[in-house]
């Protein structure tokens, strides 16, 4: 608002009225001013007056263009039973909301939940704000682009450069992770276009961005980050390229298996071993892989740490050969002071490159993993092996917890009848297990769970086995309601 009005009638009182006859034109109050009546000297004072109270109090409509109207969503609408049951899990924060989510993925959000979707999403943090932003779909971004508060949640504009050359860390964080899940090529591009400019912290940040989507099209930007400054850089960069088995990182750590290790065949009563010749210096090159970064804690020696690094480290396929299966391997012998660090070190390799012979052959081998393997296990393989365990097998929270929802029904069933006649129900194991049946059982399982609460006479087990009836319940009808 200017006051160029103002400073004419100011002009105009200091040369006076008999020299200078004021004009009205460029006050924001010409209309009213031109109106006054009385001499020049009572018309300059009251357009004064009036000009003056305009500038202290007044404003002009800025007129605005008309926002482009929302987009359609063409999902249907959530049905207002499914509606007021988000309200409610989203209040108590239930632990059955994922499942909502998951099963709610084809609706769109009424028009009236809008508003406080975003705000929700807005205090939500990273829980489920993916979902509440689906949820609320196309018409949730418009409506969330009209209010600064809500901007954040807006998806960054990815042909936008500005934003990413010069927004804030969170901003260009956000606009990165869009586009590596758009295009990962793409996104591993334009980042390796700033590596030399950006800071250390911002170099890690936005490295460990493309952990999703990790591919071959990543290889020559993790190749340039095993020389980075940041140790913490190179670290990620050894971890990722741990996950790409036919890598030249890959190669390279299979040509040190070939150099370094070799397998004599023993008797059928002595078996095979596999012996191990490390080298007394690393040279640069082994260095530069992370031949040198320690594994876990209870490695003692170096060489136990070097071990551990190298198988996991090394393509799994390097340990084995033509005639020569992940179970073979697996039965070789080590000598005892490397015997933790190369098992551990297969268990890492298998986790990070997903392999589901090698977790496979360490279930029937064991009979039981860790939770990093067991997140490689197929499906098939996990009910299988759970169908025909008993006891302490078949009540294994790390199994059970990998195999997801639903369960099959023999399987569930099962699992229900050995926690009826196991020990101790005040247990976090029991407490683990009932949850877990609660939640990946299918609802058939919900009235034997209530017929097992009415027959036992221990109250903990009655009270787990009522809670999970009560849950299954819900899950029956959350279902239904979004069917």
């Amino acid at each position: 608002m200017n006051s160029t009005g103002i400073e004419t009638l100011t002009t105009a009182a200091l040369l006076g009225t008999a020299r200078a006859t004021p004009t009205f034109d460029s006050l924001h109050t010409a209309d009213a001013a031109e109106s006054a009546i009385g001499t020049a000297e009572h018309r300059l004072l009251a357009a004064a007056a009036l000009e003056s109270v305009f500038l202290a109090g007044g404003a002009l409509p800025t007129p605005r263009p008309r926002p482009a109207a929302a987009p359609d969503d063409p999902r249907p609408e959530l049905p207002p039973a499914a509606t007021e049951r988000l309200r409610g899990l989203l209040a108590i924060r239930s632990d059955l909301i994922d499942e909502w989510f998951s099963a709610a993925a084809h609706f769109k959000a009424p028009a009236e939940l809008i508003v406080d979707l975003l705000d929700r999403t807005s205090a939500a943090g990273g829980a489920h704000r993916s979902a509440l932003i689906a949820l609320a779909g196309p018409r949730g971004r418009w409506v969330a682009a009209q209010n600064p508060v809500w901007a954040p949640l807006v998806e960054p504009d990815l042909n936008d450069d500005d934003m990413w050359l010069h927004g804030t860390p969170a901003r260009r964080r956000a606009w990165f992770q869009n586009l590596r899940a758009a295009d990962p090529a793409a996104a591993t591009a334009r980042l390796a276009a700033v590596w030399q400019s950006e800071n250390a912290a911002t170099r890690l940040t936005l490295f460990e961005a493309l952990s999703p989507g990790l591919g071959g099209h990543d290889e020559e930007l993790l190749e340039r980050a095993l020389d980075d400054r940041s140790g913490r850089v190179r670290e990620v960069a050894i971890r990722f390229l741990r996950r790409l088995p036919d890598s030249a990182f890959g190669r390279r750590m299979t040509q040190r298996v070939h150099d370094w290790t070799r397998v004599h065949d023993g008797t059928q009563v002595d078996g095979s071993t596999l012996a191990i010749s490390l080298p007394d210096t690393l040279d640069a090159h082994a260095v530069r892989d992370g031949l040198d970064v320690r594994g876990p804690s209870r490695l003692g020696t170096v060489d136990a740490h070097r071990a551990w690094s190298l198988a996991a480290s090394a393509p799994l396929a390097a340990w084995c050969g033509p005639d020569r299966s992940p179970e073979d391997v697996l039965a070789l012998q080590v000598a005892d002071e490397l015997r933790d660090a190369v098992r551990t070190g297969w268990e890492t390799a298998t986790a990070d490159q997903v392999d589901e012979q090698w977790a496979s052959a360490m279930l029937r081998r064991d009979g039981k993993v860790d939770e990093l393997v067991a997140g490689a296990l197929p499906r098939s393989v996990l009910i299988e092996h759970l169908r025909g365990a008993s006891g302490s097998q078949l009540l294994d929270t790390i199994l059970l917890d990998a195999l997801p929802a639903p369960w099959p029904v023999d399987v569930a069933e099962k699992v229900l009848a050995a926690l009826y006649t196991a020990a101790a129900p005040k247990s976090t194991t029991f407490r683990s297990l009932t949850t877990l049946l609660a939640h990946r059982a299918p609802y058939e399982v919900g009235d034997l769970f209530a017929d097992a609460a009415t027959r036992t006479d221990d109250l903990d087990r009655l009270n787990r086995f009522a809670t999970a009836a009560d849950i299954l319940s819900q899950r029956r009808t959350l279902h239904e309601e979004l069917s």
